[in-house]
């Protein structure tokens, strides 16, 4: 493409040549050859090669990562040709769905033949598969007068996924006989517990040899038993847990999704008797009121049910409910916190049937953001039926005075929850989600 950068040039050659004729002056005539100079300039000039001159390679650090992860993109841009580029400038295809956190996606320099230059930034995504467009190319010569557009694919990673895996945090292997709480009665286990009079039939591995030598006489030895908790995982998907940090980050109740959806199969694997529930979420499978219920009893169906049950609390909500926090107060346990069509979650009866569900003496493990108060008030009605309770919280606040105020009360709700004698994991931004779910996960061993 040609830029008519010096055209306006000749009038000013042929203004300056014809007044130093009429004139007799002749450093006019000679100053006519200035603007003329440009102007032939721009007529021999040519224009870049790119097409084939450059190659573009796309690099992300992870290639596979977790929702709401920092993902670092590194363009490297070469120039293959044998003349050099003046000035070239690079526009990277960042998928339109997901936005830059850090950096910039666009760079320019110029380019020797067989030398190369970075752009590197940084986006986030949700959960789900990402393609990049192609990197927009385009170059000028040294007096931008020829230009040179062009579209081209990058070498290496073109597209990702957003997902979470159980290969996300390490998962202790366990046997089929011994579960993770200890009891107060004797039997197979790992920790000593007494020992008694042998019975025949009596495992000879569990004989007390030293007795026998000292004594004569056989005895048998018990351990500790082990049984399998029965565990309820609560996810927070009301309308006051769907806030970001910024509109390119994953919302609160989308995080509670996915931290619930790993401990799940985790606590599963470890042979526990689990059942799942999703505060603000009407059942995908039945469409009964909220809170969405998965039971241990379903058997082979809990399964599905609950993955139905995670993929809905962790996209159902509206545009207008992806808001910051801070931008609206969410501390009135009288707003509508909770989707079209769901109970007003206040301690009403959203919670009276959220804790009717919770089996008698079941362990709870609640992922929250905790954006608002009815959630602890949530939190101690279960502690006052007698369940021990965990609370994953990721901070969802956002680097401003807003945000600062909300993450001020967020901080004082999650100290209160202590107080009521409940673990709390706080989920910072910085922390990854295997990191959290680690800690989560942990718990107790």
């Amino acid at each position: 493409m040609r830029i008519r950068r010096f055209s306006g040039f000749r009038a000013y050659a042929l203004l300056l040549a014809a007044t130093g004729i009429l004139t007799g002056t002749y450093t006019l005539i000679l100053a006519a050859g200035i603007p003329l100079l440009f102007v032939l300039t721009a007529a021999v000039a040519t224009t870049p090669a790119i097409d084939d001159a450059v190659t573009v390679t796309r690099e992300l650090t992870p290639e596979t990562p977790a929702p709401g992860e920092s993902i670092a993109v590194t363009l490297t841009v070469e120039n293959t040709g044998t003349s050099t580029i003046p000035d070239l400038r690079v526009v990277d295809g960042v998928p339109p769905e997901i936005g830059v956190t850090d950096g910039s996606p666009r760079s320019g320099g110029a380019l020797r033949p067989g030398d190369q230059y970075t752009v590197t930034y940084t986006i986030r995504a949700d959960r789900g598969s990402y393609s990049f467009e192609p990197v927009t190319l385009r170059a000028r010569n040294t007096n931008g007068t020829r230009l040179a557009e062009t579209t081209k694919t990058a070498d290496g990673i073109d597209r990702f996924e957003c997902r979470v895996t159980i290969e996300d945090i390490p998962v202790q292997q366990t046997t089929a006989y011994a579960g993770q709480l200890a009891t107060d009665s004797g039997g197979p286990g790992v920790e000593f517990h007494a020992t008694r009079e042998y019975r025949p039939g009596d495992p000879v591995k569990r004989l007390d040899w030293r007795s026998y030598a000292k004594t004569g006489e056989l005895a048998t030895i018990e351990f500790r038993e082990q049984h399998a908790a029965h565990i309820t995982v609560l996810i927070d998907s009301r309308r006051a847990a769907h806030t970001a940090a910024d509109r390119n980050a994953p919302t609160g109740a989308t995080l509670s999704a996915y931290a619930a959806t790993i401990a799940l199969e985790v606590l599963i694997n470890e042979g526990h008797e689990v059942s799942l529930g999703a505060l603000g979420v009407a059942d995908p499978e039945t469409d009964r009121h909220p809170p969405a219920w998965a039971a241990a009893e379903e058997g082979r169906s809990f399964v599905p049910h609950a993955t139905a049950i995670c993929n809905a609390a962790a996209t159902s909500t509206t545009d207008e409910s992806h808001t910051a926090p801070g931008s609206a107060t969410t501390d009135d346990p009288t707003a509508d916190n909770t989707p079209p069509g769901a109970s007003v979650a206040d301690g009403g009866v959203a919670w009276n049937r959220t804790r009717s569900l919770v089996p008698t003496g079941a362990q709870v493990i609640l992922c929250s953001p905790v954006t608002d108060a009815p959630i602890t008030d949530l939190v101690e009605s279960l502690r006052a039926d007698g369940h021990a309770v965990t609370i994953l919280s990721p901070a969802t606040t956002p680097a401003t005075i807003g945000g600062r105020i909300t993450g001020m009360q967020r901080a004082v709700r999650l100290e209160s929850l202590r107080l009521l004698g409940t673990t709390v994991i706080d989920w910072e931004s910085e922390d990854s989600l295997r990191n959290a779910l680690t800690r989560l996960t942990g718990m107790g061993r």
